[in-house]
């Protein structure tokens, strides 16, 4: 429950420093949070914390309930059940694995509010999306020795 708690703070955190420092096209810290969490406790508590953390996002947006909750809890179970089938986790494999979820992500959220709202994304532009995934992917290699499923640190509490 500590973890989970210190992790909890750190989303919040991380979600406030997200509003603040950027503006447009800004990373998904959330999302690099919610990626570890699932990989170093597993597939159920990675989807309680996706779903939570996505519940988070939709209240802070003001929009609509439900796009983040789908779409963090996805890669919260997800995530963790490729982790089980590989067998050396490094930072090449990260790095992809935070590139493809990025992806599904971003595109769970697009087809949710599509679904969902009267909103369209079919003259959206993908170049937002994509520098999304670059900021994305950059941030979690700059965080990857704190966040490292591998390692004992000071977020786990194994």
């Amino acid at each position: 429950m500590k973890a989970f708690s210190l992790y909890f703070f750190i989303a919040i955190l991380a979600l406030s420093v997200q509003a603040v420092l950027f503006k447009g096209t800004k990373p998904d810290f959330v999302f690099i949070l919610v990626f570890s969490y699932s990989l170093r406790y597993g597939q159920l508590k990675g989807m309680a914390y996706g779903a939570l953390t996505g519940l988070m996002i939709d209240f802070a947006s003001g929009f609509i309930l439900g796009p983040n909750i789908i779409s963090k809890a996805f890669t919260g179970y997800v995530v963790a059940s490729v982790r089980q089938k590989v067998f050396q986790w490094n930072v090449i494999i990260n790095t992809v694995m935070i590139v493809v979820f990025s992806i599904i992500d971003i595109f769970l959220v697009y087809v949710c509010l599509e679904t969902f709202t009267n909103i369209s994304f079919v003259n959206m532009s993908l170049k937002t999306s994509i520098i999304q995934v670059i900021y994305t992917t950059l941030i979690s290699l700059l965080f990857y020795s704190v966040l490292n499923p591998e390692r004992d640190n000071v977020l786990s509490f194994k």
